[in-house]
């Protein structure tokens, strides 16, 4: 079986994106799938830049050339037009049996007469972030060309239905944790050393619950005066945040570290005594999938308290792996936070739980058997509607 892959052009930098994917194609490997990988073109400001190369050794992408001629506002259109002619040329020279479009999925529209002209089934990956409004027409257009397409939790796949896919084409594959490496030693935040500790690492926007558990804090620290919270996030609120703590009485005891890489947050998670995912209940795009930080830190044996938005109970089961507290509740976060932290002797074995949950259900060598299956079976009704033998199918 062998699969191009379309990725975003950020897979050709050291991002977390292109570790993410990576990993999957490993994963892939591992399990007998030939993969051929393909970069999109690079757009806006960094299309005029040179790309310098980043890939391990043993991996080789093809790459689409950025419309850098272009005023930046022509070069997404002009760029999907060479996308799709380098995705025509690409396919007959590898000659795959399936296209995978990865996130972003607006690619797929650049995908389709590409697969099309070669018969080969089209399969994409909804992505989650415009999953949190009304699909914008194009994308529409992009995801209803699909065979088939994969959402990360039940919940993208009924937004996607309601925004008029047809249910029978969506496949639920949950996300993987990018389960790191040994952690680099790295200095603790200056003044946390000693300290019980909390930690949060996401958006810094309303809806994730970021003010909610600074108010927390606040009143923690009545009885637990030496309590600190470390912040890993950016964003437009980061000054008005610092404000914020400042006026609950949080100066010197709340750490705002600004952007972390995904490796930075992973050695910094680990340190803290629980890490917490306060979302708020009823945001757009809080609830559909959970966020990567999250199963990040699961995946690294913290123990973590969270709301019980749905992803998150999909993930949790409270006293188990996780403390789970109504979504949006003050008193319930500092109740669950004040259980753990006045028996501390608990948070090993969640931790553990935690670790043993995304390692059974959400690491890439999982996530790499299921697509393996997905591919099977959309080669199989392939081959079935086209009147080929699925055996021809498979090879």
């Amino acid at each position: 079986m062998r699969v191009l892959h379309l990725f975003e052009h950020a897979v050709l930098r050291p991002t977390d994106y292109a570790r993410r994917a990576l990993a999957l194609l490993d994963g892939l490997r591992s399990q007998g799938v030939q993969t051929v990988q393909l970069a999109a073109p690079a757009t806006g400001a960094a299309g005029a830049a040179v790309v310098a190369e980043s890939v391990p050794a043993g991996w080789q992408f093809y790459r689409t050339a950025a419309p850098t001629s272009l005023p930046p506002c022509l070069r997404i259109g002009a760029g999907g037009i060479l996308l799709a002619q380098r995705l025509h040329d690409v396919t007959r020279l590898t000659r795959p049996q399936l296209i995978h479009v990865h996130a972003g999925s607006r690619h797929a529209l650049a995908a389709w007469p590409a697969a099309r002209l070669a018969r080969l089934p089209l399969l994409v990956e909804a992505d989650r972030r415009a999953a949190g409004a009304a699909l914008p027409l194009l994308d529409r257009l992009a995801l209803r060309g699909a065979d088939a397409l994969v959402a990360a939790t039940p919940d993208v796949r009924a937004f996607l239905r309601a925004g008029g896919i047809r249910a029978r084409r969506i496949a639920v594959l949950p996300s993987a944790a990018d389960l790191p490496g040994a952690c680099v030693a790295v200095p603790a935040p200056r003044g946390l050393d000693g300290a019980p500790l909390l930690a949060y690492a996401g958006p810094l926007e309303l809806a994730d619950g970021i003010d909610l558990l600074l108010e927390a804090l606040a009143l923690l620290r009545r009885r637990r005066p030496a309590l600190r919270l470390v912040v890993a996030g950016a964003g437009m609120r980061l000054d008005e945040l610092e404000q914020s703590a400042a006026a609950l009485g949080l100066r010197g005891h709340v750490v705002f570290t600004g952007e972390l890489t995904g490796r930075r947050i992973a050695d910094l998670l680990p340190r803290a005594d629980v890490t917490v995912f306060p979302a708020m209940p009823g945001s757009r795009t809080a609830g559909l999938a959970p966020p990567r930080q999250l199963l990040n830190a699961m995946a690294q044996g913290c123990t973590v308290v969270a709301s019980d938005i749905a992803c998150h109970a999909e993930l949790l089961v409270n006293g188990h792996n996780g403390m789970l507290f109504r979504a949006g509740s003050r008193t319930a976060l500092c109740g669950a936070l004040a259980r753990l932290l006045d028996d501390p002797l608990r948070l090993r074995p969640l931790g553990r739980a935690a670790a043993d949950t995304i390692a059974a259900r959400h690491s890439w060598p999982v996530a790499a058997a299921r697509y393996r299956k997905l591919y099977e079976t959309i080669l199989h009704d392939h081959g079935r509607h086209a009147g080929m033998p699925a055996s021809r199918q498979r090879r």
